[in-house]
């Protein structure tokens, strides 16, 4: 008997691109049947790693406080958890982090173990990060003992990229000045990601177990 497909996608986004990337995720997995949230984590402020002058950062923070705010229940909720931000030198923005800290109740429940765990993030620059960025937003899951997924070669689009997209997740690179934005490849590689998310929540049961009861058995 299939398992439900529940998916969460949480995103950071300043200038759109993440928040596009995680609406093309989020239809992935819709096209394979399965019911999606998509879900914001809280603006930190002062943002130095903007310009809130650009047209597009005023447009997106319109866009991107309107999403309903990330919590506990939306992770206990899904069987699929996809989440991304912008690239911070390599790392996760300051808003992701803080939410992942957040969520720590739900480690020590072991309340994620066995639920799918994927990844997407953007970057100005094809050598600015985007890989190691998606192996470190990556890194939680493991600690929650989660199922990661991928992109596989045999998506085409992953094949004929010559921007974003990779196997660790889905990416995109805008341009410095974001007038690149996200290209059809891109958004093939975000969908698909999504839709095997889905398909693997169809197949996985989670086990939840108490990490704080395992610390202390004798």
């Amino acid at each position: 008997m299939q398992e439900p497909m529940r998916v969460c996608v949480i995103c950071d986004s300043r200038y759109g691109t993440t928040l596009e990337l995680a609406r093309a995720v989020a239809r992935g997995a819709e096209q394979e049947g399965a019911e999606v949230r998509l879900r914001r984590v809280t603006i930190e402020e002062p943002e130095y790693s903007v310009d809130p002058e650009r047209a597009d950062f005023q447009a997106t923070l319109a866009e991107y406080r309107a999403l309903p705010r990330a919590g506990e229940a939306d992770l206990e909720w899904a069987r699929g958890i996809v989440w991304g931000s912008p690239t911070r030198y390599g790392l996760m923005s300051t808003p992701l982090r803080a939410f992942i800290d957040e969520v720590a109740p739900l480690w020590r429940r072991g309340a994620l173990i066995g639920k799918v765990g994927a990844a997407f993030t953007s970057t100005g620059g094809m050598h600015s990060g985007n890989e190691i960025t998606l192996i470190n937003l990556l890194l939680p899951f493991f600690q929650h003992g989660m199922v990661l997924a991928g992109v596989p070669h045999s998506v085409p689009e992953l094949v004929r990229t010559v921007k974003g997209g990779s196997p660790y997740g889905a990416s995109a690179v805008t341009g410095f000045d974001g007038t690149r934005g996200v290209d059809e490849n891109e958004l093939a590689i975000a969908r698909a990601l999504g839709a095997r998310v889905a398909r693997l929540a169809g197949q996985i049961r989670p086990e939840p177990a108490s990490v704080e009861l395992a610390a202390y058995e004798n």
